[in-house]
């Protein structure tokens, strides 16, 4: 089956390819762009496109590329009440994102269980799936470009840094002081989460998998060691479509 994975983010859309079992070509795009569709799908033909949105206000302009772009191919939205595979130990899974239930799929499928899924996207996100209880829930926490834009926005003369990293023992001017509070300090943050979250799992360790596109980056900065997966998003997307086909023409 011939899928394309569409996830519509807050910062920009991911693109997918998805046959014989993987993602085979992706790009990232800011606006709906038939350009785009066509450097990823080219003239192939498609059995169906999956989309996953977390910015509602981007879905119009994509209903209507995609329309006008694939006449006729299945198109199946995400919603919460898609069949996943797997159980949901959720309070209120309408209120969880979208991306989320896509991050656990793919988890699931490409690692097993139990397994911490880090999306580090303009939020990170936590995301644990556990052998008897299925998706969980886990942590949201700020994105690794927000730590960098709360210090300039809530000071008067902090400067607006984009993220990178840093070689210094001690921050001797403000750009290394502010760069050195993050990798030590979202280093700390990513660190103590996945301990907390380690717990639910009892004695068996969780496979751990990043994805998003401060993946490698915050990785590389904060010295820490973990899988990347770039497509595993678009790829949990592929797979729910393949579980769900039978509920669109």
């Amino acid at each position: 089956m011939t899928i394309l994975a569409v996830n519509i983010g807050n910062s920009q859309t991911a693109l997918g390819w998805f046959a014989h079992g993987s993602i085979r070509r992706s790009l990232r795009t800011v606006s709906a762009s038939e350009e785009a569709l066509a450097a990823v799908a080219g003239a192939r033909k498609l059995d169906g496109i999956c989309v996953c949105s977390v910015a509602a206000s981007k879905n119009a302009a994509w209903k209507r590329m995609l329309k006008k772009a694939c006449p006729g191919i299945p198109t199946l939205w995400m919603t919460p009440e898609l069949d996943f595979g797997m159980d949901l130990d959720l309070k209120n899974p309408g209120q969880t994102g979208l991306d989320r239930y896509a991050d656990a799929v793919a988890g699931a499928n490409l690692c097993g269980v139990p397994c911490i899924v880090c999306d580090f996207g303009t939020a990170t996100t936590f995301n644990l799936v556990l052998p008897e209880k299925g998706f969980s829930g886990g942590v949201i926490a700020p994105g690794y470009g927000m730590w960098f834009a709360a210090m300039h926005q809530g000071t008067a003369a902090l400067p607006l840094l984009h993220p990178g990293g840093v070689k210094a023992a001690t921050g001797r001017n403000t750009e290394e002081a502010m760069r050195l509070s993050a990798r030590w300090g979202y280093r700390g943050m990513i660190t103590e989460i996945l301990w907390q979250l380690s717990k639910a799992c009892g004695k068996t360790d969780p496979y751990l998998v990043a994805t998003g596109g401060y993946a490698k980056q915050i990785l590389k900065d904060a010295g820490l060691k973990m899988a990347v997966l770039p497509d595993l998003t678009l790829h949990g997307i592929a797979l729910i479509f393949e579980r769900n086909r039978h509920m669109v023409a």
